[in-house]
């Protein structure tokens, strides 16, 4: 299993796992205040209602999560991965494309999805 204790990419699947309270790996991420980049790609596939996902809300306001906007410089990089690994879901790409660029793993539900997009990175299932 790969080490996450200094930080992670987070999809919308962990996104969702923790909301739903259902994983303990993203738990104990959050209780250790692991650095947490939240795609802002991601967060648009998962946001709802701030006053329903009160979870979800509390974590993106904590200290050590950063929320990664997908900029025009992030643009121009995914059309770019996109075209080589002929993968369309642009989050994913996103995502894989932090997890590089930050040399951080990615937590997912979707391993096969990312796995996909870069096999070469470290993709850890929650």
């Amino acid at each position: 299993m790969a080490d996450t204790s200094v930080g992670a990419v987070w999809d919308a699947g962990a996104l969702i796992k923790f909301e739903k309270g259902t994983s303990e790996l993203l738990r104990a991420h959050v209780r250790r205040k692991d650095t947490i980049i939240v795609p802002t790609s991601a967060l648009a596939q998962v946001w709802r209602d701030g006053a329903r996902q009160a979870r979800l809300a509390m974590l993106l306001r904590a200290s050590f999560v950063e929320e990664a906007s997908l900029d025009s410089a992030a643009a121009r990089g995914i059309g770019a991965i996109l075209a080589r690994c002929s993968h369309s879901d642009i989050v994913d790409v996103h995502v894989a494309l932090l997890a590089r660029q930050r040399r951080l793993p990615i937590l997912t539900t979707d391993v096969d999805d990312l796995r996909a997009v870069d096999p070469l990175l470290e993709i850890v299932a929650v």
